[in-house]
């Protein structure tokens, strides 16, 4: 049965009031909002108003008593429209109240007498605000997703072009390039763990070598400041690391326990009060010649990686020793 006829079965247990007060409460736990306005636009009935306005800056006013002027414009000529067509009409409309701007889904509907003239308007007005804010961060993300997406595809054209330029036969380059992909996919990986915001440096490193290295205690000792860089930073840190990684296994240093490895991180201010990571990777070979570093690293250490986090590298080679310091702009530590 329909509401009436449980109503009329029922002896009238729930009766009109009962079921208009439920109707009310139930209203004020949603943000709709529901007004009344007569043939001149005037405020007569006003339920669930939005936090920001009163019953009394309503009732009994028009919209451009208490509205901003755009709206206020924007309410009256899509209301007058409606008693003028007597059909309802839709819209979603940006508020300023008190400061703060509120977005509305907002029905109106014709008021129509039993002639069909237009007595007054009916208007509904849903706060959407918190619905369009995601639909802002979800475009700034995808915004972001897809800027970072032509930068990493930029890296990876790169490496190949680079990398393949050095390389001396085909297994050679297959060899080196998947290595140095790798290295970005997993700072990549980072990055999108902490929400595009960076990575840490200890997991950044402790990611590159177990690429080499996959016992759960790794050969290389880690000290120092151990900060979150931006994601830029992350994935060219990661390369640095990696290539460093794999001259240290030409050298047994990964694979043996005939040398050390020392990785520090240091945070240091400036005479001009910015602050400068630095990163010294320090190798220590054993008693075993270093073989020479390979150009292509040797360029990545020393140009490619130092250009894209604003600072300088510098990569010392010797019998028994591999040093590189990597400065960091601190505009790079988040």
């Amino acid at each position: 049965m329909r509401g009436r006829e449980r109503e009329e079965s029922s002896g009238g247990n729930l009766s009109g009031s009962r079921r208009f007060a439920f109707a009310m409460r139930a209203l004020s736990r949603t943000p709709v909002s529901l007004t009344y306005q007569n043939s001149d636009l005037v405020y007569e009935w006003a339920e669930n108003l939005p936090p920001q306005l009163s019953a009394d800056d309503v009732l009994g006013a028009v919209d451009d008593d208490f509205l901003p002027r755009l709206a206020a414009e924007r309410m009256r000529g899509s209301k007058q429209r409606v008693m003028e067509t007597r059909e309802p009409m839709r819209f979603e409309l940006p508020v300023n109240l008190q400061g703060e701007v509120r977005w509305f889904d907002i029905w109106i509907d014709p008021d129509l007498d039993a002639s069909g003239v237009a007595m007054g308007v009916y208007s509904t007005l849903i706060d959407v605000t918190l619905q369009k804010r995601k639909e802002v961060q979800l475009k700034n993300l995808l915004r972001e997703v897809s800027h970072r997406s032509r930068n990493l595809l930029a890296i990876v054209l790169s490496l190949a072009s680079q990398t393949a330029r050095s390389a001396r036969s085909l297994p050679g380059f297959v060899g080196a390039f998947s290595g140095r992909l790798q290295a970005i996919a997993r700072a990549q990986d980072l990055v999108t763990d902490r929400d595009w915001q960076g990575a840490l440096l200890s997991d950044l490193i402790a990611r590159q070598i177990a690429l080499f290295h996959r016992d759960s205690s790794l050969p290389v000792t880690v000290r120092g400041d151990d900060l979150v860089i931006s994601p830029t930073a992350a994935l060219y840190v990661g390369l640095a690391i990696h290539e460093l990684a794999a001259n240290a296994i030409r050298n047994g240093q990964l694979e043996s326990d005939a040398g050390t490895i020392d990785v520090d991180f240091n945070l240091q201010s400036r005479a001009d009060g910015e602050r400068t990571l630095i990163i010294r990777w320090s190798e220590r070979v054993g008693g075993e010649a270093a073989e020479e570093i390979e150009s292509l690293t040797r360029k990545f250490l020393e140009s490619v990686v130092p250009l894209a986090v604003e600072g300088s590298g510098t990569l010392n080679v010797s019998s028994s020793h591999v040093e590189y310091l990597l400065n960091i702009d601190g505009t790079h530590i988040t």
